[in-house]
């Protein structure tokens, strides 16, 4: 049996959450929803509502679009979803708060270089 659209979406918003490492209480939190409404979504039981598909897709630093069609190239790609995330992570800082960061980023990456 074909899965059915909502068990697509669903499966669509899982395997982004699980990119990014997060629970469905954490995808829940970012998106002001109930963990069991992300378990129900994710299992193709509830479809969200527009506004609700819009939280989750924000929540997870992705387009609607990426969610809803597969081949519309909004490709979902580990990095572009990591890196949304760290956007997403220093949004607000200072200059000085970011300078730091990409001081600590940097001398990370050249010590997992070695």
């Amino acid at each position: 049996m074909k899965p059915q659209g909502s068990e697509i979406l669903g499966k669509r918003i899982k395997e982004t959450r699980l990119k990014l490492g997060l629970t469905q209480d954490g995808l829940g939190k970012r998106a002001n929803l109930h963990y069991s409404y992300i378990g129900q979504v994710e299992r193709g039981n509830k479809v969200p509502s527009v506004k609700t598909l819009k939280r989750i897709a924000a929540a997870l630093n992705i387009s609607v679009e990426s969610l809803l069609y597969e081949e519309s190239g909004f490709e979902i790609k580990d990095e572009d979803i990591l890196v949304r995330e760290l956007i997403n992570v220093v949004k607000g800082c200072t200059p000085q708060e970011l300078r730091m960061y990409i001081s600590i980023i940097e001398q990370i990456k050249h010590y997992l270089q070695r």
